[in-house]
């Protein structure tokens, strides 16, 4: 039977064997398959059961199967009618697990709306989104939802019409016209911005409502819709000079929202320019700007009056100030510097927004960063932002390095991971790094051993204290350093002998980013590492993908022929 089976030149043996490990998936997946009918149809089965807990077990296991509980749908709508609330609420979270192959119980779901049950019109209405419902049909009882008795039912309802999108304006529109639910509606129209523009007349009356909030929360609707509530102007205008300061503050931000359709409303918002009310003004210089954007005298106006702002003593004017002044100042040079200033002394509000901007105008904001770096509230957001910049942000190199005397050793650890971002042009740091190797914190001086490897051989002279670090009594730091000592090396092969012990037993550690960077040193040997092939073979079937690809790497370096190209991983990277 053998010398037959050599005797197929035609037909290799590599075949053969491919055919009988496919014959034996299929066999598998068939047998799966079987299993998964079996736990099914007992699943099903156990519907019928008189045990309210057996029958809510096999609704949850319905509910894990996902869509392949197709079948089961028409019983488990049949289960919102069970007398046991409990098994009612698990009916609809589980159809709401099977997903659109769920919509034949669209009426069933939308019966359960009105459930006696508060917790089960909640899963109703969660579910009706999920199984995606025929608008035509979940509309009337969202709706109708937004009157239930319970907030938080409301609130879900409140979602769910959101999730509709275009298709749930009709229902909210039809909603304003009821004071009880005018408030609700409105919360969800503006949540849909642009899509609710059919709405913009229901909320034009919706602003005689006698409430203060529900004034406020309709104008800024009209705002998140923008120019296509432009229509609304006149009517929002009168409002600038309402009794309620935050109605005058929604106001000014819908008519800047609508822009130059709000033209009109110009005279309105110069004389809000007068107000005391600080917000007020500073919302309305913004407006003015925005529905005239080629008047550059009103544009300079509103900016000196963002940048005299930003020193008010009430964030919510600082912030709003910061805001536009970034939307209306397009030169970097002259907004970075005020960005810098904002981090370094304003309030933890002003702060965060500033920062935020920061991380959106790319390497520009680098010396908003730096300064940054010297207010200990900051320095951390700081150096996390320099890190996604990378080398692009090699300025701060010494105000990192001034950094690294900070007492938090996580601010430390933040600033060595920004430096190993920098790679080469992180070299000017190198000598504080190597200290830095002498932390007190063992998750400092993995970090430090790293960004000393991240550098490449312009670290070379950190050497000796790698090597100390090897034997360090600590898994990682030992594997962090012979990855480092690799990479700083002019010759890594000529550091083979007193790394490679630490990487085959760093292929074993639970860490996958240890795994990775064991595996991917190891390839950097080239040859030196031919003794690590039977470890490397073993990574390249790792459960985690990024470390077979580094298994397969490192043995295509070190020579050893594999069927398929891998695609090369990244390195070590310690998380932040």
């Amino acid at each position: 039977m053998l010398t037959h089976f050599r005797r197929l030149p035609s037909w290799p043996r590599t075949s053969i064997l491919r055919g009988a490990a496919t014959l034996v998936l299929f066999l598998w997946g068939v047998a799966t398959w079987a299993a998964a009918q079996d736990s099914l149809s007992k699943s099903i089965e156990a519907l019928a059961s008189p045990d309210e807990k057996v029958r809510v077990q096999a609704i949850d296991a319905l509910g894990r199967m996902g869509p392949g509980a197709k079948e089961a749908v028409k019983a488990l709508a049949a289960q919102l009618n069970d007398k046991a609330p409990s098994v009612r609420a698990h009916a609809a979270f589980a159809l709401q697990s099977i997903g659109p192959a769920a919509a034949e119980a669209t009426e069933s779901l939308i019966k359960a709306v009105s459930d006696p049950d508060a917790h089960v019109r909640r899963m109703a209405i969660n579910a009706l989104s999920h199984v995606q419902a025929d608008p035509k049909l979940a509309m009337a009882a969202l709706g109708q939802a937004l009157h239930d008795p319970d907030p938080a039912v409301r609130v879900t309802a409140l979602n769910a019409l959101t999730s509709a999108g275009e298709a749930a304006v009709p229902t909210l529109t039809a909603a304003l016209d009821d004071q009880e639910t005018r408030y609700w509606a409105t919360l969800a129209l503006g949540e849909l911005g642009s899509q609710a523009k059919p709405a913009v007349q229901g909320l034009i009356g919706a602003l005689k409502d006698d409430r203060p909030e529900v004034r406020r929360e309709v104008l800024m609707a009209l705002g998140h819709i923008g120019p296509d509530a432009s229509t609304a102007a006149s009517a929002v205008a009168p409002y600038l000079a309402s009794s309620d300061p935050s109605v005058c503050h929604a106001a000014a931000f819908a008519l800047g929202r609508m822009g130059s359709g709000a033209a009109d409303a110009a005279g309105a918002l110069g004389k809000a320019l007068e107000s005391k009310d600080q917000l007020l003004r500073t919302v309305s210089a913004w407006a003015l700007a925005r529905i005239d954007p080629k008047n550059e005298a009103s544009r300079d106006k509103a900016i000196a009056l963002f940048t005299a702002t930003l020193k008010d003593e009430n964030p919510r004017v600082q912030v709003a100030a910061l805001k536009g002044l970034v939307e209306l100042e397009n030169d970097p040079a002259k907004l970075v510097p005020i960005l810098a200033d904002a981090i370094c002394q304003g309030d933890p509000p002003l702060v965060d927004e500033a920062l935020a901007v920061v991380s959106s105008l790319g390497e520009a904001a680098t010396p908003a960063l730096i300064e940054a770096l010297k207010r200990p509230e900051a320095c951390a957001r700081a150096t996390a932002l320099i890190g996604r910049l990378g080398s692009k942000a090699s300025t701060a190199v010494p105000a990192l390095v001034a950094s690294l005397g900070d007492q938090d050793p996580e601010v430390r650890r933040e600033v060595l991971l920004s430096l190993a971002s920098m790679g080469a042009d992180a070299a000017p740091a190198k000598t504080a790094v190597t200290k830095a190797l002498g932390d007190p914190e063992v998750r400092v001086r993995t970090v430090a051993a790293y960004a000393l490897g991240s550098m490449g051989t312009v670290a070379a002279s950190a050497a000796p204290e790698l090597r100390r670090e090897l034997e360090s009594t600590d898994p990682v730091l030992r594997v962090a350093s012979a990855w480092a000592l690799v990479h700083v090396s002019q010759r890594s092969d000529l550091v083979a002998p007193e790394v490679l012990p630490v990487l085959l037993q760093g292929l074993k550690n639970q860490s996958v980013a240890v795994r990775r960077g064991s595996a991917e040193a190891l390839g950097r040997l080239g040859k030196a590492a031919r003794s690590a092939e039977g470890a490397l073979r073993v990574a390249a079937r790792d459960p985690d993908e990024s470390v077979r690809n580094a298994g397969l790497a490192a043995l295509e370096r070190i020579g050893i022929v594999i069927d398929s190209k891998p695609q090369f991983s990244v390195p070590l990277q310690p998380k932040r």
